[in-house]
C-alpha cells in the first residue's frame, strides 16, 4: 500500500478511536524498509515484535491499546491525536524516546515502568503538575511546553533528575511569573539547554547567585536527606544481612528484654529486692547478652561460609553444563562434516548411474544405498549419544545429597532454614527441568531435520531405497 493511500485511509474514520494491530501492520508496512528491502519485508511477513522505531500519527487516536505487540520499540511517537490518558506503555521496557505531543493528555502516568526512557515530549496538552516520572532516572530531554502549568514545584522536582540536559516549559502560565527563568536555571544546574536554547555560564552564576541563600539550605538539606538515606539503606542492608542469617534481633539485648515483656511485676521486682538480687539480674543479663552475641557472630561467619558453598555448588553445575555443551557442539560439528561427505558421494553415484552399463548400476544402488543406510544409521547412534548424556546431566542434577547439613536449632530457625533450602531446590530443579526439556527439543528437532534432508535424496524409487523421485539436486548440493 502506497504511504498515501495509507495514511488516507487511517483517517478516513470521522470518529476517534483506538491503536488496532491491523493499523499497526499497515503503519509497519508504510514505514519500513523501500525498494528490494521493502518488498522482502512484506513477503517475510510483518513481525511487529522485532520493529523499534513507529509513528502514530493524525490518526485521531483517542485510547492506547496493542503496544504490548511492539515490545522492542525504542522509539514510538503518538502525536497529533486526540488521546486523554497515558496508558498501556508498561510492556515498553526498551522504549527510549516517547513523543506525546499535540493531544488532550491531563495527568502524567503510568510512566514510571519506562526505565530506559531518555526523551518524553508532551508539548502542546493540557498537563497543569509535572508528576509521576521519578524513576526515569535516564530522562535527559523533557518537553513540557504549552501546557497548564501555573507553579514553579515542578523546578525542585525536576532537580533530583541528575541526566536532564534539555527542558522546555515555555508558553505555560508559569513562564509568565517574574523570576521565573533565574529560578530554573538556579535550580537545576545540569542542564544544558532550557527553552530550546543553551544556557550561557554567565546566566547560570547570575541566577545562582540571586537565590544563593535559598540554594545554600536546599543543598543542606539535601545532603542530611542523602546521609538518612544511606543509613536507612544501611540499616536495611543489614536487616536483610541478619534476616538471611537466621540472627536478627541477636546483636544487641532485644531478646532478653522480650523475655520479661510479658513479665510486668514479679521478675523485675524480685531483682530489685536488694542489692545482691540486683547484682545477679545484671550478670545475668551480661551473660545472655554475650551468649546472643556468640550465636551473632556465629552466624554471621555461617551465613558467608553457606553463601561460598552455593557460589561453589553453582560453578560446578554451570561448568558441567558447559561442557555438555562444549561436548554436544563438537558432535554436531562432526555429523554435519559426515553429512556432506556421505551426501557428496550419494550425489556422486546417482550422477554416474545414467552413464553406466547395466551390469554396474545395482553396484552403484548397492552404493547408495551402503550411504544412505550409513548416515542413518550415525544419525540414529549420535541422537542416543546425546540424549545418554543430556540424561547424565539432569540425573545428576537432581541428586539431593550435593546440598547443606544444616545444624540442629530453635524449631522456628529450622523451619525457616527448611523452607530456604526446600524453596532453593525447587527453583534449581524448575530451572533444570525447563533447560533438559529444551535440550531434548532441540537434539529431537536436529535430528529430524537431517533425517528430512536425508529422505529427500534422489534415489531410484524401483530399487526401492526410497520412496522419491529423481531430480531433487538442490538437497544433494546442500
Amino acid at each position: 500500500m502506497h504511504k498515501a493511500d495509507t495514511i488516507s485511509t487511517l483517517c478516513e474514520a470521522t470518529e476517534p478511536g483506538v491503536i488496532t494491530r491491523d493499523m499497526l501492520v499497515s503503519l509497519a508496512i508504510d514505514q519500513g524498509p523501500k525498494k528490494e528491502g521493502g518488498r522482502l519485508f512484506r513477503q517475510d511477513g510483518i513481525e511487529l515484535a522485532e520493529l523499534e522505531e513507529i509513528r502514530i500519527e493524525f490518526l485521531k487516536i483517542l485510547n492506547i491499546d496493542h503496544l504490548w505487540l511492539l515490545k522492542n520499540i525504542v522509539k514510538l511517537s503518538l502525536s497529533h491525536n486526540v488521546i486523554q490518558r497515558i496508558e498501556n506503555l508498561n510492556e515498553l521496557c526498551h522504549l527510549k524516546e516517547l513523543n506525546l505531543s499535540f493531544n488532550s493528555i491531563k495527568i502524567m502516568e503510568n510512566l514510571n515502568n519506562l526505565h530506559q526512557l531518555e526523551i518524553l515530549l508532551l508539548y502542546s496538552n493540557e498537563i497543569s503538575i509535572i508528576q509521576n516520572i521519578n524513576d526515569l532516572k535516564k530522562l535527559t530531554i523533557l518537553n513540557i511546553g504549552k501546557n497548564n502549568i501555573d507553579d514553579w514545584n515542578h523546578v525542585v522536582y525536576l532537580r533530583d533528575f541528575k541526566s536532564l540536559k534539555s527542558l522546555n516549559t515555555s508558553d505555560n502560565p508559569c513562564t509568565k511569573i517574574d523570576g521565573y527563568l533565574d529560578y530554573l536555571l538556579a535550580f537545576i544546574p545540569q542542564l544544558t539547554y532550557c527553552q530550546y536554547r543553551m544556557i550561557s555560564e554567565n546566566e547560570r552564576q547570575s541566577a545562582i547567585d540571586k537565590h544563593y541563600r535559598i540554594i545554600s539550605n536546599l543543598k543542606e538539606n539535601e545532603a542530611k536527606k542523602q546521609t538518612e538515606l544511606e543509613l536507612q539503606q544501611e540499616f536495611e542492608n543489614k536487616t536483610v544481612l541478619l534476616f538471611a542469617s537466621y540472627v536478627e534481633h541477636l546483636d544487641e539485648d532485644y531478646l532478653f528484654q522480650q523475655i520479661f515483656s510479658s513479665d510486668k511485676v514479679a521478675g523485675k521486682t524480685l531483682s530489685t529486692i536488694n542489692e545482691n538480687t540486683q547484682n545477679i539480674f545484671e550478670e545475668y543479663q551480661k551473660s545472655f547478652v554475650a551468649i546472643c552475641h556468640e550465636l551473632y557472630e556465629l552466624g554471621l561467619r555461617e551465613n558467608d561460609r553457606r553463601v561460598e558453598e552455593i557460589r561453589l555448588f553453582e560453578v560446578v553445575v554451570n561448568e558441567g553444563k558447559k561442557n555438555m555443551q562444549i561436548e554436544a557442539r563438537r558432535i554436531i560439528n562432526e555429523i554435519l562434516e559426515k553429512k556432506t561427505r556421505i551426501f557428496a558421494n550419494i550425489k556422486d553415484e546417482m550422477e554416474t548411474l545414467v552413464e553406466k552399463p547395466e551390469q554396474e548400476v545395482e553396484s552403484t544402488i548397492a552404493n547408495a544405498r551402503e550411504l544412505f543406510n550409513e548416515f542413518n544409521d550415525l544419525l540414529s547412534k549420535t541422537q542416543n549419544q546425546l540424549l545418554s548424556k543430556e540424561i547424565i546431566l539432569h540425573d545428576q542434577m537432581e541428586k539431593d545429597d550435593l546440598f547443606f547439613v544444616i545444624d540442629d536449632r530453635e524449631k522456628i530457625m529450622i523451619n525457616r532454614l527448611n523452607n530456604w533450602l526446600k524453596e532453593y531446590i525447587n527453583r534449581l530443579f524448575a530451572d533444570e527441568n525447563k533447560r533438559n526439556r529444551q535440550q531434548i527439543l532441540e537434539i529431537s528437532h536436529f535430528f529430524e531435520f537431517q533425517r528430512q534432508q536425508l529422505n529427500s535424496l534422489s534415489l531410484p524409487q524401483q530399487l526401492d531405497l526410497i520412496n522419491i523421485d529423481l531430480g531433487d539436486d538442490d538437497m544433494l548440493k546442500n
